[in-house]
């Protein structure tokens, strides 16, 4: 190697050296490197440093001035901003309005067994009373001590049980006996059931007691008072469809109507006439074309209420026709034809038509004591 060549790569080395330390000046460099050219050329191979080595040195004091320059972070976590913030609580309302919704379906589904559980405890408490109506419900009292040994004792239905009430409600057993107060200067009621008529009615002690009949819209009443400060008897009443055994006692205090129920059979007449209400059309009447149909009536009275639009029959009923039905019903009478005197029937609701099943020369719409409509067949 030539003393010119390895001059120009001291040369280089010592500026590259120069550049990574920043410090000195150009002019003072150059003069120690003449000054020192010939001791340098001789310790070359063991004094200069490689390139290698000059750049990584220049590459680490590049890092150590970038540390420098960029600023420190604080320790603790940067505060989220505004945005982020609401984009938090956003989410959190999200999940909850999820939850509420979540929990509503569930209330929901829950509310819907219990009303389906509610339905079925009112059937079974109807199935229940129409069971307990349909069995005799004996109170404690006695009314005959029984015999010695007689494990088998008889009870009755009595309307002791009533007091406070003004309607005591026995429950129809054939075997029952129903024990009835009275007051002397009272009458007491007994209504039975619609339909029945009283054929008989007998005592132990008739001259100790008042007793009359009557029928009021096709339900016979009994009418029963004590002539006689203190008594007590039995009293039988026979029916067309029933036999009733009562045992009547005076007291200081009375029963002023007594009914009877009949389980079973009040449900079955129930549903008999809900299907009859519902097979029960007013245009099905008993004529295949309206010519056939018998308007030749005439309507009389005051009350505009109950006087009907139209009246026409089919020959085996008459329909009265309002625009609107009167808000409460009155008692219809009717003339047959053929006989002189008046008798209550039954009719029935149906859309806006009264329907009478019986044909009539002349009925009385009974509204009140003075106030009738009049319906009659003209001649």
């Amino acid at each position: 190697m030539t003393n010119k060549t390895m001059k120009k790569r001291l040369v280089t080395a010592i500026m590259l050296g120069l550049l990574a330390a920043g410090t000195g000046s150009m002019q003072s460099t150059a003069l120690a490197a003449t000054s020192a050219e010939d001791a340098a050329a001789e310790g070359a191979a063991r004094t200069i440093p490689s390139a290698e080595e000059t750049l990584a040195k220049f590459h680490q004091e590049r890092l150590a001035r970038d540390a420098e320059d960029t600023p420190v972070e604080s320790a603790q976590t940067k505060a989220p901003s505004r945005t982020e913030r609401l984009r938090a609580v956003a989410s959190e309302v999200d999940d909850l309005r999820s939850d509420i919704q979540s929990v509503n379906l569930t209330q929901t589904q829950i509310l819907n067994i219990l009303d389906r559980l509610e339905n079925r405890l009112h059937e079974l408490e109807q199935e229940q009373e129409r069971e307990y109506k349909a069995i005799p419900a004996p109170s404690s009292y006695s009314l005959v001590n029984p015999a010695p040994g007689n494990e088998r004792v008889s009870y009755t239905q009595d309307a002791i049980n009533s007091q406070g009430n003004s309607t005591m409600v026995f429950t129809y057993a054939p075997e029952q006996l129903y024990k009835i107060y009275c007051r002397r200067g009272y009458l007491t009621d007994l209504a039975f059931k619609k339909g029945e008529a009283i054929q008989f009615v007998g005592g132990g002690d008739t001259a100790g007691w008042s007793v009359s009949t009557t029928t009021v819209d096709g339900t016979a009443h009994l009418y029963i008072k004590p002539i006689v400060e203190t008594s007590t008897t039995n009293l039988i009443v026979t029916t067309t469809k029933r036999s009733y055994q009562l045992i009547l006692n005076t007291s200081n205090w009375y029963n002023p109507m007594v009914y009877w129920t009949y389980g079973a059979e009040d449900h079955a007449d129930a549903l008999l006439q809900k299907q009859q209400d519902n097979a029960l059309r007013t245009g099905s009447v008993g004529v295949t074309s309206v010519e056939d149909l018998d308007f030749n009536y005439k309507v009389s009275g005051k009350n505009k209420e109950y006087k009907p639009e139209a009246v026409f029959s089919d020959g085996q009923r008459v329909y009265l026709k309002y625009a609107t039905l009167p808000k409460q019903q009155v008692p219809i009478f009717i003339q047959e034809q053929g006989r002189k005197g008046m008798t209550l029937v039954n009719y029935r609701q149906k859309d806006n038509y009264y329907i009478i099943e019986a044909t009539f020369e002349k009925a009385q719409l009974r509204v009140s004591e003075r106030e009738t409509v009049t319906i009659e067949k003209k001649r």
